[in-house]
């Protein structure tokens, strides 16, 4: 029998929306057009991988919109666990899960596929080599390919406090499960650097999830997290996250957040995630050929 902790269902997104759309977080239903504009332009039929899948959400998407998905992650047991959550559409698509000891692994069992559209969401901050990976991936890409990338803005509030998370676990030897944490804490340039620097153009890059939103989330996710750990340890049950879901919530978030769409064009480097559309090297030399 499999221990529950392999279960733990850490990144559950079943029931938000896909990031191709948007994403539900700070108390905000924010949508975006960056990804959902492109893929329009790409061929129902299509192969398309789901690089680091998590709880499947962009792969079903994939699925209803009629490409051909194949899901990489590493653990089987989650990744099946979170299949049997989602009515997969009976439109012809093929959906395959890929799991392996970690996603390096996973790209070598894909073989000679060529994918049109690659998602990697909320992937490679957790990486020590995120240049690396991009890397290995590229090969996979069809001629005109596009791979779809969202990555954390290291500059702030939360990932700086992740950041201290991730080096206070690892003074005090404290086990943190095999990727969940942050390991890069880029800024936008940064990341587009390591992006470009990996061989691929940036056809676009945006920024989402609103400065004040996110600032205001964070002061009270992060102290209410901490004093949740702190209860635990002393034998006190405390939901924090719930808590802090109901303290960010309704009308006050939906205020910040208009507050956030007048004034992105002042704070839009403090925003908290990055959305990139890229595409490699070699398709934009080969048109010219």
């Amino acid at each position: 029998m499999a221990k529950p902790l392999n279960l733990a269902k850490t990144f559950d997104r079943v029931d938000d929306v896909s990031k191709i759309e948007g994403c539900n977080t700070r108390g905000v239903e924010y949508r975006w057009s960056t990804f959902s504009n492109v893929i329009a332009s790409i061929p129902v039929g299509s192969n398309a991988l789901d690089f680091g899948a998590g709880s499947l959400r962009e792969s079903f998407d994939l699925a209803v919109r009629g490409f051909n998905v194949t899901s990489i992650d590493i653990d089987s047991e989650l990744m099946s666990a979170y299949k049997s959550s989602y009515d997969w559409p009976a439109n012809g698509t093929s959906h395959h899960l890929i799991a392996a000891s970690d996603l390096t692994d996973g790209l070598t069992k894909i073989g000679d596929t060529r994918f049109a559209l690659v998602t990697c969401f909320d992937v490679l901050e957790h990486l020590e080599d995120p240049g690396a990976m991009l890397r290995l991936i590229e090969p996979y890409l069809a001629d005109d390919g596009k791979i779809f990338i969202t990555v954390p803005n290291g500059r702030t509030l939360f990932e700086l406090a992740f950041r201290f998370d991730l080096l206070l676990a690892r003074a005090t030897k404290r086990y943190m499960r095999p990727g969940e944490p942050h390991l890069q804490r880029n800024s936008p340039e940064k990341w587009k650097k390591i992006i470009v620097s990996a061989g691929y153009d940036v056809l676009q890059h945006d920024l989402e999830i609103g400065f004040l939103a996110n600032t205001v989330a964070a002061l009270v996710q992060l102290p209410l997290a901490l004093g949740g750990r702190i209860l635990r340890k002393l034998g006190v049950q405390v939901d924090a996250l719930r808590l802090s879901e109901r303290i960010c919530s309704g009308a006050r978030m939906a205020a910040i957040d208009r507050i956030d769409q007048k004034t992105k064009s002042i704070f839009r480097g403090l925003y908290g995630w990055n959305l990139f559309v890229a595409s490699p090297v070699r398709n934009r030399s080969s048109k010219h050929r």
